[in-house]
């Protein structure tokens, strides 16, 4: 039982470690822009960015962009 409580606050650390999740990105447009900077960057360069930290950058920027024009509809009644 207690490898079991020392282990959780370390399996905790590991998870807290890996890329932002869509829904984290789409919370913190800063960390947002940064990671697409750091993508265009990687793409210019030749980089593979066919990555979990890219793919998820690009779908918040996705649906971001789907927000704000299902915004803009509603507020001109279409």
């Amino acid at each position: 039982m207690k490898k079991l409580l020392l282990t959780l606050p370390f399996a905790a650390l590991l998870t807290a470690c890996g890329p932002a999740s869509v829904e984290d990105l789409m919370e913190d447009p800063e960390k947002l822009g940064k990671i697409l900077e750091d993508c265009s960057m990687k793409m210019a360069q030749g980089k593979d960015t066919n990555t979990e930290e890219c793919q998820n950058a690009y779908e918040a920027q996705k649906r971001m962009a789907g927000n704000m024009m299902e915004g803009m509809m509603k507020q001109m009644g279409l």
